[in-house]
C-alpha cells in the first residue's frame, strides 16, 4: 500500500519532464504567435498607435522613390517629346525664332514660344496656329495671361535705372508698367489720374514708345523729358502740353521700343500690371488699383 500511494502522490521523473516541455513548448507557440503573427492578438504591435504611424512612415519611405522615379520619368518624356516637335517645326520654318516648346492643355497640341509670341502647333510640326485658346466654362483667355506673364518676365530684365518711375509717398511694392508717348490721348488720360494710383500705393513705371518712330518730334520729346533734371516733372508738363527744353542724352528709348516690337504692341498705353496681366488700352486708375491689389503679385 505505501508504494501505491507513494506513487499516486510523486509522479515520475519522465511525466514531470514531459509536463514541462508541455509549459515551456506552449510557452513558446505563444511567444511566436505574437511575435509572427500580432494582427491576430488584441495585444499585437499593429494595434498600438505609435506602430501605426511607424507602418505609415515605412510606407511613406519605400513610395516615394517610386512616384519621384515615376514622375521624373513622365518630365523626361515630355522634354522628349517637345525636343521632337521642335525639329519637326524647323524642318518646315527653318531658322524660325524658337524660345521654348512645351504640351499645352489640348492633347496633341504644344505651345509654341517664339520671341513675346504665343503660337500652336501639333505634333508632327506641320500644323500652325495663331490664335487665343479659350477656357469657356471660366470665360477666359488663357493665352492672354499666358503672354501676360511671358512679357512680365521680358520687362523685368530691364534695369530699373532705365524706367521713368513715380513712386508713392507710402509704397506697397505693387506697380504698373506702361508703354507711353506723350502725344496719345489716352496716355494722357492716363496720366491725369497718376494720384489715385499713387495714393493708393501702386507705383507708375513708364517705357517710353514714340508711335511714329525713333527718329521723329515725337522721339526727340520723350528724349527731352528723360534728359531733364527732374524726369517725372518734365513728362508731366509735356503731358499738359507744356514746353520741356530741348535736351539730349543717353537713354533706354531703343531698348523700349525694341521691347515693345518683341511684346507686340499695337497702340498705346499698353499697360502691365505686377500679377502677370495685361491691358492693351486704356482703363480707369480705380479699376487697374483693385485690379492690382486683389491679386497676387506675380514672381519670375
Amino acid at each position: 500500500m505505501k508504494n501505491t500511494t507513494l506513487e499516486a502522490r510523486e509522479p515520475s521523473v519522465e511525466k514531470t519532464h514531459k509536463r514541462s516541455a508541455r509549459v515551456r513548448n506552449n510557452a513558446w507557440r505563444h511567444s511566436e504567435e505574437t511575435s509572427m503573427h500580432p494582427s491576430q492578438s488584441t495585444s499585437g504591435l499593429l494595434n498600438r498607435p505609435v506602430t501605426k504611424a511607424f507602418s505609415a512612415l515605412l510606407a511613406l519611405f519605400f513610395l516615394t522613390p517610386l512616384v519621384s522615379v515615376a514622375q521624373s520619368e513622365s518630365s523626361s518624356a515630355e522634354l522628349d517629346a517637345s525636343i521632337k516637335v521642335e525639329e519637326n517645326v524647323r524642318e518646315h520654318l527653318g531658322n524660325f525664332e524658337i524660345t521654348s516648346v512645351s504640351e499645352s492643355l489640348i492633347p496633341g497640341l504644344y505651345e509654341l514660344v517664339s520671341g513675346g509670341t504665343i503660337l500652336y502647333v501639333n505634333e508632327g510640326g506641320n500644323l500652325l496656329i495663331e490664335g487665343d485658346m479659350i477656357d469657356l466654362e471660366n470665360r477666359t483667355n488663357l493665352t492672354e495671361q499666358r503672354k501676360g506673364k511671358l512679357h512680365m518676365g521680358m520687362i523685368s530684365q530691364l534695369s530699373e535705372s532705365d524706367v521713368l518711375v513715380y513712386e508713392p509717398e507710402e509704397p506697397t511694392g505693387r506697380s504698373i508698367t506702361v508703354f507711353t508717348d506723350i502725344s496719345c490721348g489716352y496716355c494722357q488720360r492716363l496720366h491725369q489720374e497718376l494720384d489715385t494710383y499713387l495714393d493708393a500705393g501702386v507705383a507708375v513705371r513708364y517705357l517710353m514708345f514714340p508711335r511714329a518712330g525713333l527718329q521723329t518730334p515725337a522721339a526727340n520729346a520723350l528724349e527731352s523729358v528723360w534728359c531733364n533734371e527732374d524726369p517725372q516733372a518734365a513728362m508731366t508738363t509735356a503731358k499738359s502740353g507744356g514746353r520741356v527744353p530741348p535736351k539730349s542724352c543717353d537713354n533706354p528709348m531703343e531698348q523700349h521700343v525694341a521691347l515693345a516690337q518683341q511684346v507686340g504692341l499695337r497702340g498705346t498705353p499698353l499697360i502691365y500690371l505686377d500679377t502677370g496681366d495685361r491691358i492693351p488700352g486704356y482703363r480707369d486708375a480705380a479699376t487697374v488699383v483693385d485690379m492690382v491689389l486683389s491679386n497676387e503679385k506675380w514672381a519670375p
